[in-house]
């Protein structure tokens, strides 16, 4: 069965480092997101992986013992880790199959359409600002901001996630439709 990538449903947010508020948003959006009968993919980009079962447990076991891809499931769910470095088209094709909104945390350097989170206690400048480009499509801060994109305070999650939903082509919350 082949499956096609829907591009359009990726959306990434991404700060300048660590303790932006990335994942605080994403949370309150993913959150929101569901309330609204969406079905969400949360992607995070990290520069190392970790594999996740303790040392000595099945599924380690299995990894550390070569397995390219180990996979354990339950009636509750799937983790599924593979021991590769998927190519783009792959993890966009595995994280987009069945989910109306992939979101991913960080990954500025990616091919995504961007919503930064900015925090002036930490940074100067937003990465929009210094490094302009029409992947930014929002900006998410602390403060307001005047720019030439949607900009958003923290705590306007709701307003942030119906910007996510006409973003990825969404029409009106999926639990509300008759």
């Amino acid at each position: 069965m082949a499956f096609e990538i829907d591009h359009g449903k990726f959306l990434s947010f991404v700060a300048q480092g660590t303790n932006s508020g990335k994942t605080t948003i994403l949370e309150g959006v993913i959150a929101e997101l569901k309330r609204r009968g969406r079905r969400v993919c949360a992607l995070k980009h990290g520069m190392h992986m970790h594999y996740h079962d303790p040392a000595g447990k099945d599924t380690e076991r299995f990894a550390s013992s070569g397995a390219d891809r180990v996979a354990m499931f339950s009636p509750e769910g799937l983790l599924v880790y593979e021991n590769v470095t998927p190519s783009l088209e792959y993890l966009m094709l595995a994280a987009s199959h069945g989910v109306d909104v992939v979101l991913v945390e960080g990954y500025k350097s990616g091919p995504f359409r961007k919503i930064e989170v900015f925090n002036d206690t930490l940074y100067e400048r937003p990465l929009c600002v210094e490094h302009p480009s029409p992947d930014y499509i929002a900006l998410v801060c602390n403060r307001a901001i005047p720019l030439d994109i949607p900009t958003f305070l923290f705590g306007q999650i709701e307003e942030i996630t119906t910007f996510v939903e006409e973003s990825v082509g969404l029409g009106r919350h999926a639990a509300s439709n008759p």
